[in-house]
């Protein structure tokens, strides 16, 4: 008997052999003790072969890697980069047997292991990149469950209000079907979690998986979903420790909760018997993986509940523009949520031009910081956002204008006031500021632009009685952080919480009846095509959090661009409007979901050699590839384009050119057929597989060309 043997590491399926007394103990999803290399790896056995063709050793730690071929493993006969002609001239390769079967059953579901292979050749990366991204790593080393430090005694009862008519309405479309997928689109404060917890109590005796963003899992979600189905919710947040992680991966493979709610992760929880799988803020950016393998866990879960034939929602006030154009398509079934919960008014949005406003600091209006000054004093409490950690954007030399930039990353370094530090927000590094400038010896330095930390320190000198709190990822590092502060809000210890994205998104705070942006310039000019639709879906989600209570809201935007036309739909609350707008300039384009993007980072070591390597790339592209002509003018006066499919945009320098070291060029391939699109860009990845010196990374449906 042969098997193929998955690890969880980056490669495909390996065969070995089983010896006679094992074989009765062989089945798909068990995890098996094998050796590798010199050493000896728990895999997951997940297929069967009754006559390999050994033909691939192991490979290295990328799908284009070429390192030596020694090892006597042999890899899945089926191996896209099986070439028997090449191995002619190596030594023979001989199966290695499995050593021990270390489950009685499966442990991993076939519905899981199928989610598993297909994640792996989507992304084009490998099955044991995503086996590695689905299941804890200490269910393969053999490590024990550890205790929750997290306790739920204290849980106290939410309030169920009775459904409206619109939440009724969608409620009976999402239980009256068995499978496919739904948008649910719904004002901020219009009752969408409570549809989803009714749906996941009409399941009956089956499962469901909610995903939510990271900063969205706060203390509130947990109590409603902890007061609802008690000890049977299952939690994956980046705050578990890895005892944690295996306990909670447990109670899903055993069948001993009902629910698994949680962050990207939980996508891949090992249920038996799924039936709902619901993405809450749908648009989040966080969804998305950017390292390692760079999955979408909103599309892993579009291909779950297809696989498993299961009925999906897919929930958010702002829609990304390809859910909402596929919902337009009749794709995806469209429910709408247009009014908050009793009738409650959409807030005010006023437009503050800063090019005009007084104001008494860098930060802040004069009307701003009256309204916040009365609000408080009314008793009610007011959110402020910059999404900008730090105190300021960089420390410039005002005798030769010498900026610090980070050693490792082609970006300015961000000055940290309360650690007095230059600190690099991509690769972690930090440095001390000198008495005097680097470059000429001056000693006059400036603050340039600010973050949250200065916004902090100048609210606090101008209106000192406030209780303010910063909530951002320099003030939620520690476990529990994030927690205690939204309990603190909840309690009204605060009467301003002040911080980057982190306070927009999914809190419910009865009492907050200001939401303001201080500076809002920061997100509309990224030189990224998503920029506007990001900035709109921000400051929309931003408004929402004012008004929940019984005072209605009011949202207060500074800018020193007014005119912006973002600004238009987002002070009428107006979705559509803006996605008609943006939808033209994507279809002109032919961006998403017009077409489809693929991205292929080149990362070199040393910035010389990487022109010269780029020139070759370049030219072997060329070879399989024809470039596009030029625009030419016709004899009528129209102009003759190539209409091939696929656009190769680069190779270029990327926008941020080095991180951590590695210095970036990117390839965008962008065509309107996804297979013909794939293919191209395996066609680069074999053409790149014998060039030294360079990282091939592949983003399939990247969402940050930066």
């Amino acid at each position: 008997m042969h098997v193929q043997v998955l690890f969880p590491i980056n490669a495909e399926a390996f065969t070995y052999l089983v010896p006679d007394e094992l074989q009765s103990k062989i089945k798909t999803g068990i995890r098996v003790l094998a050796p590798f290399k010199k050493g000896k790896k728990v895999g997951i056995v997940v297929g069967f072969d009754k006559d390999p063709s050994v033909a691939v050793i192991a490979r290295g730690q990328s799908p284009r890697s070429n390192l030596k071929t020694d090892e006597k493993i042999a890899t899945h006969p089926s191996d896209a980069r099986n070439d028997k002609n090449k191995l002619n001239d190596k030594k023979e390769i001989t199966l290695k047997t499995i050593e021990a079967v270390l489950d009685e059953e499966p442990l991993i579901p076939e519905n899981l292991l199928k989610l598993i292979k297909w994640t792996g050749q989507y992304y084009i990366s490998t099955s044991g990149l995503a086996l590695k991204n689905a299941v804890p790593s200490g269910i393969f080393e053999g490590k024990k469950s550890g205790k929750s430090r997290i306790t739920y005694d204290d849980i106290r009862p939410v309030k169920i209000l009775n459904l409206n008519s619109e939440q009724k309405k969608a409620l009976s479309e999402i239980t009256n079907v068995q499978s496919g997928a739904f948008l649910l689109h719904g004002v901020t404060g219009s009752g969408k979690t409570e549809v989803y917890l009714r749906a996941i109590e009409a399941l009956g005796d089956k499962e469901a998986i909610v995903l939510v963003p990271e900063i969205a899992l706060t203390a509130q979600i947990i109590d409603r979903f902890r007061s609802r189905f008690h000890e049977k919710v299952a939690f994956f947040h980046s705050g578990l420790s890895p005892g944690e992680r295996i306990s909670q991966w447990w109670k899903i493979r055993n069948g001993d909760v009902k629910v698994a709610l949680g962050v990207r992760s939980a996508v891949f929880a090992p249920f038996k018997n799924l039936g709902l799988i619901v993405i809450d803020e749908e648009h989040e950016a966080s969804y998305k993986q950017f390292e390692g393998l760079r999955y979408s866990a909103r599309d892993v879960a579009l291909a779950r509940a297809k696989i498993e034939g299961i009925k999906i929602v897919l929930g958010s006030a702002t829609p990304s523009m390809e859910t909402f154009y596929h919902a337009k398509k009749g794709n995806i079934r469209y429910l709408e949520l247009k009014h908050r919960i009793e009738q409650k008014p959409m807030p005010r949005v006023e437009i503050i031009d800063m090019t005009k406003e007084d104001k008494r600091a860098l930060s802040y209006s004069n009307k701003l910081l009256s309204v916040l000054k009365e609000n408080v004093s009314r008793g009610h409490q007011s959110l402020i956002m910059l999404n900008r950690r730090g105190y300021s954007p960089f420390l410039m030399c005002t005798d030769c204008g010498y900026t610090y930039k980070c050693p490792a990353c082609s970006i300015t370094l961000t000055y940290h006031k309360d650690t007095k530090t230059l600190n690099c927000h991509y690769c972690n590094s930090y440095l001390e500021p000198q008495d005097f400038c680097p470059e000429c010896k001056g000693t006059k330095t400036k603050y340039i632009g600010i973050g949250t930390q200065r916004i902090e320190e100048e609210l606090r000198a101008l209106i000192p009685e406030l209780s303010l709190k910063r909530m951002d990822r320099d003030t939620t590092k520690r476990k529990l952080a994030h927690y205690r502060i939204v309990k603190d809000m909840e309690e009204k210890k605060i009467d301003v919480l002040l911080g980057t994205q982190m306070v927009a998104k999914g809190h419910d705070f009865p009492d907050v009846t200001i939401a303001a942006v201080v500076f809002a310039d920061v997100a509309l000019n990224l030189p990224d095509f998503r920029s506007s639709e990001r900035t709109f879906q921000l400051f929309t989600q931003l408004a929402g959090r004012a008004g929940r209570g019984d005072v209605a809201g009011e949202v207060y935007i500074q800018t020193y661009e007014p005119l912006h036309y973002v600004f238009d739909y987002v002070r009428n609350h107006d979705y559509e409007g803006f996605y008609k707008k943006e939808i033209e300039l994507r279809k002109e384009l032919s961006y998403p979901p017009f077409g489809k993007l693929i991205r292929i980072i080149l990362s070199f070591k040393n910035k010389d050699s990487a022109a010269n390597i780029i020139k070759d790339i370049s030219k072997r592209i060329e070879k399989i590839i024809p470039p596009r002509p030029p625009l030419t003018k016709g004899g009528r006066g129209d102009y003759q384009v190539n209409t091939s499919d696929i656009e190769i945009l680069g190779p270029a320098p990327a926008p941020i050119e080095k991180i951590r070291n590695y210095w970036r060029w990117h390839l965008i391939l962008k065509g309107k057929n996804s297979k013909s699109l794939r293919h191209t860009a395996l066609g680069i990845l074999e053409i790149t597989k014998d060039i030294k010196n360079i990282r091939v990374d592949v983003d399939v449906d990247p969402i940050n060309l930066l």
